[in-house]
């Protein structure tokens, strides 16, 4: 854009804060009709100490803070003549480049998500499982497809802002996957927002840049469709079925217990391992399948189900399961959800739904219960499983006192 007729505002504004009552104050540019989020001015005031262009006299140090935002817009402004002198073009994303260039080094938005990616693997703090790595990764790959497309391989992670993101979320509704489909899910592309919005911090307190400009920003949970599941006939046709090939008999056998233990297929992989030790009596003197979950450490504590044991003693002992790779489970049990018209989704993850969808609406276990059974704290989330129905409701209307009919004296 030539610098002649380029016009530039420096305004600043408010934030909410997590603190009540306190807000953080923002600069932002407007150059040539484009809007600009710079960074933010590191000043923390009560609301009403904003009178809209300056920190109010009610604020103690309203002095100091005017100052402060007094140098940032004549530096800004600085900016903006020496380019006019230079004849350098003017944008609102070289402006911002050159602000911040003093603190940053300038690090561009691939380069610092793959670090991410190295410095996930490598922290031995978090002890991340290689299949969690390997989420973070998928979503680097997505995101550098888009950076591509857009022909944006060079943005500065200082430049990477809640317009660059709205972008991708909606890149990622519109792109055409593989077999014709076109655009992810919307709980997809919401953990993939999750995701960048967590490098973006670890990357400000790796101090890769000085500004974090997703700060503030609240992902939008998806409302989510129905679980992909077996009901309890499906669950019964898949028990009762026999495989001839010896491989797809295997792969159901596991799938079944996963519908009757609950566990993520990961969680079934280290417990297998872990038998001798994570089979324990409860409190009931019976056998439960207790460890913590390899994602967040929290305690599953389940019954040995009927079903778990007799698949369990088909094969001898937990050690002697025909436990696969992932992904050639997942491969197999799509042959097996075609012989018996399955679902064409099913997957390892449908297991756990399943099992979840029988404790709520065939066990009529309560939601605290369920929580204990899956390995969760809370039930924020839940309904990505299964939720309570009409089965639930009918059997809990048959157990009502007030429904049933009174005894005439």
């Amino acid at each position: 854009m030539k610098s002649k007729h380029v016009r530039m505002e420096v305004s600043f504004w408010r934030h909410k804060s997590k603190r009540a009552g306190m807000s953080t104050l923002y600069c932002r540019i407007h150059v040539a009709g484009k809007q600009k989020d710079i960074c933010s001015t590191g000043i923390t005031i009560k609301d009403e100490h904003w009178d809209g262009s300056k920190v109010s006299s009610d604020e103690p140090q309203a002095q100091g803070y005017n100052e402060c935002l007094v140098i940032m817009h004549d530096r800004l402004l600085a900016i903006r003549n020496t380019m006019l002198r230079t004849g350098e073009p003017i944008t609102a994303d070289k402006i911002k480049r050159e602000f911040l260039k003093g603190d940053s080094p300038g690090i561009k938005f691939a380069e610092a998500f793959d670090r991410y990616i190295k410095d996930c693997k490598a922290d031995t703090d978090r002890a991340l499982e290689e299949s969690s790595v390997t989420v973070y990764d998928n979503v680097r790959k997505k995101m550098l497809d888009f950076l591509i497309d857009k022909k944006a391989l060079d943005v500065l992670i200082d430049d990477f802002d809640h317009e660059w993101l709205l972008q991708y979320r909606r890149w990622m509704k519109s792109v055409r996957l593989k077999g014709g489909k076109v655009g992810h899910a919307d709980s997809y592309i919401a953990k993939h927002s999750q995701t960048i919005r967590d490098m973006v911090r670890w990357a400000k307190r790796k101090k890769l840049t000085q500004v974090n400009q997703l700060d503030g920003l609240r992902i939008k949970q998806p409302e989510y469709g129905e679980p992909v599941m077996l009901t309890e006939e499906q669950f019964t046709d898949l028990l009762k079925h026999r495989f001839k090939n010896k491989v797809l008999q295997e792969t159901a056998d596991i799938f079944i217990l996963l519908c009757r233990c609950g566990f993520h297929y990961g969680d079934l992989q280290d417990f297998v391992k872990e038998h001798r030790t994570a089979l324990r009596l409860g409190l009931d003197g019976k056998p439960w399948l207790i460890k913590d979950r390899i994602k967040t450490q929290v305690s599953i504590r389940v019954p040995q189900f009927a079903a778990v044991e007799k698949i369990v003693k088909k094969y001898g002992g937990w050690e002697q399961l025909p436990i696969r790779p992932r992904g050639k489970f997942n491969g197999y049990l799509k042959l097996v959800a075609a012989e018996l018209n399955l679902p064409d989704e099913l997957s390892s993850k449908a297991g756990r739904k399943t099992f979840t969808d029988w404790c709520f609406n065939v066990l009529l276990l309560s939601t605290p219960s369920v929580l204990v059974l899956l390995g969760r704290k809370t039930a924020k989330g839940l309904e990505v499983y299964a939720r309570p129905d009409e089965r639930r409701v009918i059997a809990e209307l048959a157990q009502s006192k007030a429904l049933k009919p009174k005894r005439k004296g």
